[in-house]
């Protein structure tokens, strides 16, 4: 270890405490509460995370496991610099970006945000850069030390073996089952109708005649924008449709582009700023209204294909490889992948009310009948398989491996970082202001073989 910063660090640490002791109304967000190596921990880290917390839902009641963690990250940070572990600015920037977009929409606009915070978009960003930059290094070097880990079998049956039967989680009931999906089909007049329409509410927006707040909240079908003008703020690219984010990038700041088509209907959008990869931008979204007719030839159609599925003219997977309009789902014979965990089980909770009693009617192989719901664009037409019931059960390895392979990998990789913390302590300076002195850390930050104190 280099000596010369680490006794600066030291003295500043120990003249700060002093001040603080002295002087207790003075800068307490910025008073420094841990040193580990060449790292600090300051009180106003340990603010920032509590609050994260408790905005995501999680009350903290106990700040030790909060101090302990940033503690963590602070001993990673340390022998990341160490090992000198970089992490380039666009990724940072990338993680930054997508941190916002969670707090965006947890506040629910960008103006709630900025109140709660206290400061703009752009202050945010730039203060929490170094943050999250130095983030990013502590994670890539805890991948390190964890590696790969991957359970065997027989990890995966001890671990079994040593839980206690009460104490096994309850499974709830878990569905598999496939979809075929009718959707009514569009006519060229009628989007063209549309097309025409939206294009006249543009000219207005444009001549000034109509304001596009105006227009968004008269006229839009886009819930997520109609009451807010039809904006949206500080978006990455990526987030929306390629079709329309191509039309945002290709339109000056302050102008409005052409009327446009994207699998949602028909557009037009103000590109109100651009900054790189980030944009906002207001727009106008209209459907093509689906005749009755359409609807009714959809339902017809449903109602054959359901006879004959009944009359076991085509199999299923038949009838979605030439019915369906579902793309997804067609492609793999109709099961429906639960976008959650990425698998075929859905669990009983998660479907909507509409799936819920008409699956969960059937026996494995049943069909249901065609019932109405509610497609990508307008209502649709379905026919529901039930493919297999798994009953709600206590965990076991046969019906449930993934889940404890996922618990003995978790232990491993914490097996493999508890034992790297204790072999670092041995040499590494650690010290803790009073305040938290009574913290009863899982791990021995100032046990026998750490080096350092309180």
């Amino acid at each position: 270890m280099n000596a010369r910063p680490f006794v600066l660090l030291c003295t500043v640490f120990t003249a700060l405490l002093g001040r603080a002791q002295e002087q207790p109304d003075l800068q307490q967000l910025e008073r420094i509460v841990a040193v580990v190596g060449n790292e600090i921990v300051l009180q106003s880290d340990v603010d920032a995370q509590v609050f994260q917390m408790e905005a995501s839902g999680m009350p903290v009641s106990d700040v030790c496991p909060v101090v302990e963690q940033l503690m963590l990250q602070k001993l990673l940070l340390h022998q990341a610099r160490l090992d000198s572990i970089e992490v380039d600015d666009g990724e940072v920037t990338a993680q930054i970006d997508r941190r916002l977009e969670y707090y965006i929409r947890m506040f629910g606009s960008v103006e709630a945000f900025e109140a709660e915070y206290g400061k703009t978009v752009a202050a945010w960003k730039a203060e929490f850069r170094e943050p999250m930059r130095e983030q990013l290094m502590a994670d890539r070097m805890q991948a390190e030390i964890e590696g790969q880990v991957r359970a065997t079998p027989r990890d995966i049956s001890d671990h079994y073996a040593g839980i206690p039967t009460d104490s096994l989680p309850l499974i709830p009931e878990e569905l598999r089952y496939s979809r075929l999906l009718i959707e009514p089909e569009l006519t060229e007049a009628q989007k063209l109708e549309t097309r025409a329409a939206l294009d006249s509410i543009r000219g207005d927006v444009v001549s000034g005649k109509l304001s596009l707040t105006l227009a968004a909240m008269r006229h839009s079908e886009d819930p997520g924008s109609k009451y807010k003008g039809g904006c949206y703020e500080d978006i990455r690219r990526g987030q929306f449709v390629p079709e329309m984010e191509a039309q945002v990038f290709a339109t000056p700041e302050g102008a409005f582009s052409p009327v446009f088509e994207t699998d949602y209907g028909f557009h037009f959008v103000k590109t109100t700023n651009i900054r790189g990869e980030v944009f906002s931008m207001c727009h106008v979204l209209m459907k093509p209204m689906v005749p009755e007719s359409a609807l009714e030839e959809a339902a017809a159609l449903a109602d054959s294909v359901s006879v004959l599925l009944a009359a076991d003219s085509l199999t299923f997977e038949q009838a979605v490889s030439k019915y369906s309009t579902d793309e997804d789902t067609r492609k793999q014979g109709g099961r429906v992948i639960n976008p959650r965990t990425g698998g075929l089980f859905h669990g009983v909770d998660e479907l909507d009310r509409t799936q819920f009693f008409l699956i969960n009617e059937l026996r494995p192989g049943e069909y249901s009948a065609p019932t109405a719901v509610d497609g990508e664009e307008q209502q649709a037409y379905a026919v529901f398989r039930l493919d297999e019931r798994k009953p709600a059960h206590a965990a076991n390895p046969q019906q449930d491996y993934e889940l404890f392979q996922m618990q003995v990998e978790g232990n491993l990789r914490q097996e493999k970082l508890s034992k790297w913390v204790r072999r670092r302590l041995a040499e590494t300076y650690v010290r803790l202001t009073d305040d938290f002195g009574g913290c009863d850390f899982d791990g021995d930050w100032f046990g026998e073989t750490a080096s350092g104190g309180r």
